[in-house]
Parts: structure tokens; sequence; C-alpha cells
């Protein structure tokens, strides 16, 4: 139970400090620069939640002979619809390709919680159908919402890529560790599955973050030097 606790409160502590860094990086910005932010703090904020609440001992639910963290299918919920949205608005997606992504990335996590409350073995058709959604979900990423991007500048097509082969990997983790641990055929301790989802919990909101301000500084400061050494043209020609 203490070690259980201790790994949520290391999740929290790390969601809690990626939370600030995302605060600090987007101090004194405004506009469309603004809204990323807003949303890297908003996936690891709710994500501290997350983690403290189940630190606490809070959400822990025994059910058919199986521990059950709820906490963590609501931060899921919440969140992984922020992280479809960063890498829609970093795409350019239009209205119709957000409703398609966000609608897949729901039905996914919902039917992925619904059926770790379900007793028996009907709960793998429901996982079946998140599966199926999952699936469908990373064709989008890869085709249509590429495409899209692609239409961008190549600064943040590159971004896009990374952040979106990064998050299809780091994601495609999650099915097999739902099958082996408590929710499916618990195979994992729940100390090796805590440890592990909280591993991938914390790259793929604040790892993701991270690597998304470090590139969008670089951007920036191209950009800047672009401008820089236009203006000195301009200059030499008069």
């Amino acid at each position: 139970m203490l070690e259980l606790k201790s790994l949520f409160w290391l999740g929290a502590v790390g969601m809690a400090l990626g939370t600030a860094a995302f605060a600090w990086g987007g101090r004194g910005t405004t506009g469309s620069e603004r809204r990323y932010y807003l949303t890297l703090i908003g996936i690891s904020g709710m994500a501290a939640v997350a983690y403290t609440i189940m630190a606490l001992g809070l959400g822990w639910v025994a059910f058919d002979g199986r521990t059950i963290f709820v906490p963590r299918y609501i931060d899921w919920i919440l969140t992984t619809p922020l992280i479809v949205l960063f890498l829609g608005m970093l795409a350019g997606l239009d209205r119709r390709q957000f409703a398609v992504v966000l609608t897949l990335d729901t039905v996914v996590m919902t039917f992925g919680f619904a059926a770790a409350m379900l007793p028996g073995a009907g709960r793998f058709a429901l996982f079946g159908v998140g599966a199926i959604a999952f699936v469908a979900l990373v064709y989008y990423l890869v085709g249509p919402a590429t495409a899209t991007a692609s239409t961008g500048s190549g600064g943040e097509l590159s971004l896009y890529v990374r952040l979106r082969n990064l998050t299809i990997i780091l994601w495609a983790i999650y099915p097999l560790l739902w099958v082996l641990g408590s929710a499916g055929v618990g195979l994992l301790t729940l100390t090796v599955e805590v440890a592990l989802v909280a591993y991938l919990d914390l790259v793929t909101k604040v790892g993701f973050g991270l690597i998304a301000l470090d590139a969008g500084a670089t951007m920036r400061s191209e950009t800047s030097e672009s401008r820089t050494d236009a203006g000195g043209e301009v200059s030499a020609a008069d």
C-alpha cells in the first residue's frame, strides 16, 4: 500500500513540476501562442490532481477481485483529448477534423474505462471496441492530419510529426498494460503496473510538453534570425 502511494506521489510531483515549467514558459505570451501553453498546463495540471488523489488512497475501487484506479481513467478521459487538441492545433485541423479525432479519442478512453469496470470476460469485448477506435485514431493522425500539417510551415510539420510519433508509440503500450494489468488478466503486480503507467504518463504529458516548448523556442529563434538577416540586407541595399 505504502509503495503504491509513494509511486503515485512521485507521479504527482513530476506532473506538478511539469505544470510549473509550462506556466513559467508561457508567461508573457499572447494570442495563438498562449493557447498552446494553456493546453499543456491543463494536461499536466489535471494529471497532477489525479495522481495526488490516488496518492491519498482515494479512488481505489476493489471490483471483481481487481483493483481499479478510477482517477487514472478520469485523468485520461480529460487529458488525452487535450493532447489530441494540441496536435490538431499544430497541424492546423479544421472543425470537422477536430470533431473526428476528438470523438475517436473519447471513444478509446471511455470504452477502456467501461471495460475495466465490467465483470467477467465481457469486458474484453468493450476493450476491443476501444482498440478499434484507437487504430482509427492512429490512421487519422498519420494520414489526413499529417496531410493537413504538410500545408503549413516546415518547422510546424516537423514538430507535429515528432510529437505525433511519440504519442502513437507510447499510447500503443497502454493497451498492452491494460490487458496484462489489473483491468485485464492480472499478470502484472499492482506495483509494476502503477510504476509503468506513471512513467508513461510522465513521458506522454510532461515529456511531450517539454519537447514542444524546446522545438517552439528553436523555431522562434530561427524566425527572429531570418528577420534580422532580412533587415540587414535591406539596410545594406539602401
